[in-house]
């Protein structure tokens, strides 16, 4: 009988200790998942993992790729081959045909009469000398003829012969922002027909001192670099 209940306190004690070994594992393998899954989302700031995307650093340059000479290249054909046009021909009009037969008639242009070309259609032209000028209220204008883009870009070199200390090109508002003696200007261009006229203001609107607008006026004109 005392045999019987020994055995009975044994078997309890060890399920008890089984209970609380499980309890435990259970308690380590979630401490570890968590631990593992931390560890995951941090691993990008953590740990540099390569994916082979930087590789491109560590190349080394090699030769070019030579054809053996055993080999026989060809030059590839275009596939819509360019017509030969006849220089002397007194038709009217250029006859065309292809492989499978088709026929195709293409005009010649008329000749050109330049006694009907327009200044529009063929553009304003390089452009001309500056000419300095007094306005009706006694403020300097340059006036230049010509293409305004090409107006544009002469007197963007001129500024940099001229040595004016230029901060901002604005091109989209027909403006450059410069500095004079520690003040801020802007060079604004207008367009008159096919005249641009330059004239200086400060940054408020207003026009600036006519003796140092007809300065820097004086300045663009000396250095012109068309």
């Amino acid at each position: 009988m005392r045999d019987m209940i020994m055995l009975q306190r044994g078997l309890h004690f060890n399920t008890v200790l089984s209970n609380t070994s499980n309890r435990m594992l259970s308690r380590i393998t979630a401490t570890l998942s968590i631990t593992v899954v931390s560890v995951a989302m941090v691993g990008c700031s953590s740990f540099s993992i390569s994916n082979g995307s930087m590789d491109y650093k560590n190349a080394q340059s090699i030769a070019p790729v030579q054809v053996p000479e055993e080999f026989k290249t060809r030059q590839i054909a275009p596939l819509y081959p360019v017509p030969v046009v006849p220089t002397n021909s007194a038709s009217s009009a250029l006859v065309i045909s292809n492989q499978k037969g088709n026929v195709f008639v293409l005009p010649k242009p008329k000749p050109l009469d330049e006694g009907t070309i327009t200044p529009a259609q063929i553009g304003d032209g390089a452009p001309s000398t500056p000419q300095l000028v007094i306005d009706g209220n006694g403020y300097p204008i340059l006036k230049i003829s010509g293409d305004a883009s090409q107006i544009w870009e002469v007197i963007n070199r001129t500024l940099s012969v001229a040595n004016v200390d230029v901060k901002q090109r604005n091109a989209a508002a027909n403006r450059f922002d410069i500095m004079i003696d520690n003040t801020a200007y802007q060079l604004r261009l207008g367009r008159i027909g096919n005249v641009t006229t330059a004239t200086l203001q400060k940054v408020d609107d207003s026009l600036a001192d006519k003796t140092i607008a007809t300065d820097l006026l004086e300045r663009i004109t000396q250095n012109w670099s068309a």
